[in-house]
């Protein structure tokens, strides 16, 4: 092993988050919650890795949302669009969008205008905030209707959908072969719009773009402001990474914080550059040894940071993710499960890799270079109405991409 630059020791416990002083060209603003009323049931919602969003150019229509008042919004966020792959924030700007309309003067006075109606209290309480925002997965919501349609109970379903002042949709791609709860969730989002409600949501891609997404559905989720988040670039890149470095690794120098930075891919998320100091972390425990450059390396190399996406990697993701066996898939076997399988990984390893036909062929048993052309080009034509094998290819690069 090559010597390594010794950079200062890391500790072994994490430490409370420091507020990182941020470039000029980059804004924070600190991430709020709303009080939520949950059952037990309910899907946890996942609570941001660092207590600050950072926003520079890649995001700053983000950042210019979240940061203005937000009576000059409502009129043009019914409803609100959050777009961006996994790990970019949107849930967190969603529910922190959520808390500063809940307690907006607009909304507080359209409550508080029916509290006095009735004879209720006129002070905005936690539970009354409570009640005004909903937050709820759009799996969580489709499971929620089957069980209302089973019981029998639809109206209060619907009601508890359009009355809600402010709901938060979250991944609504995840619904996209569940064709009865798009139907409703377009029924909803119209009620809600016609009493100028306000909903957010969430989604992986535009819902235009994510196939097996009704017409209906996808109509009235783009009529609004739609806000596409990016993965953290340059200077906000940087600010994160040394936030999070001073929060798990409080003795770095800067020269660790240089080589991780230039070794992650560009495309890393907040929660990928966590992992990765963590994996730093790690590595000077297992070694009992200072940070260097070898804890660096380590943790870029887990992260994929200077390894491309290898055929062999593609292989057995989709094979966990198909139920197959990989020896299976570079087999001559010719049942049915196995060809489809072989194919989606051919399509797969055709566009994460820089491999040619034949390589590819050659990875699969050494099959000929038109025969994986045939593949790609089947799976090409299923992908539009096959939904459980494009949500499979989904989920499968989402998998390799992390």
């Amino acid at each position: 092993m090559t010597a390594s630059r010794v950079i200062p020791s890391c500790p072994t416990r994490s430490l409370p988050f420091a507020v990182v002083a941020s470039p000029p060209n980059v804004n924070s603003f600190a991430l709020e919650r709303p009080s939520l009323r949950r059952r037990r049931r309910d899907s946890e919602v996942v609570r941001p890795i660092i207590p600050l969003f950072y926003c520079g150019d890649e995001n700053r229509l983000a950042g210019y949302v979240c940061e203005n008042p937000i009576e000059t919004l409502l009129e043009i966020s019914r409803p609100m669009l959050l777009v961006g792959q996994p790990g970019t924030g949107k849930t967190a700007l969603a529910l922190h969008l959520s808390k500063r309309m809940s307690i907006s003067n607009v909304w507080e006075a359209m409550e508080m205008d029916k509290d006095t109606e009735q004879g209720g209290p006129s002070g905005v309480t936690s539970r009354v905030l409570s009640s005004r925002v909903l937050y709820q997965p759009a799996i969580d919501f489709a499971r929620e209707f089957a069980s209302s349609i089973d019981s029998k109970d639809m109206p209060r379903f619907r009601e508890k959908l359009d009355t809600v002042p402010i709901l938060v949709l979250d991944d609504l791609h995840l619904i996209a072969d569940k064709g009865p709860a798009q139907e409703e969730l377009a029924q909803r989002l119209e009620a809600r719009d016609a009493e100028g409600r306000l909903t957010i949501v969430t989604c992986r891609r535009l819902p235009s773009e994510v196939r097996g997404l009704r017409p209906a559905l996808v109509s009235r989720t783009l009529p609004g402001l739609t806000v596409t988040l990016h993965p953290p670039a340059g200077d906000t890149r940087r600010t994160i990474l040394r936030e999070l470095m001073l929060a798990h690794l409080p003795d770095v120098e800067p020269e660790a914080l240089s080589l991780l930075d230039a070794g992650l891919p560009a495309e890393t998320t907040v929660r990928a550059f966590e992992s990765a100091i963590k994996q730093v972390a790690l590595w000077c425990r297992m070694h009992e040894q200072p940070i260097c450059a070898d804890a660096v390396q380590s943790a870029i190399e887990t992260a994929g940071g200077t390894q491309s996406i290898s055929i062999k990697a593609i292989t057995t993701a989709v094979a966990r993710q198909l139920g197959v066996k990989s020896a299976d898939m570079r087999s001559g076997s010719r049942r049915q499960n196995i060809v489809r399988a072989r194919s989606l990984a051919m399509w797969l390893a055709r566009r994460l890799t820089e491999d040619s036909l034949t390589q590819i062929g050659d990875a699969f048993g050494g099959r000929d270079h038109s025969t994986v052309l045939h593949a790609i080009r089947k799976i090409d034509g299923s992908l539009d109405d096959d939904v459980l094998l494009r949500r499979s290819a989904d989920q499968i690069m989402e998998k390799l991409s992390n």
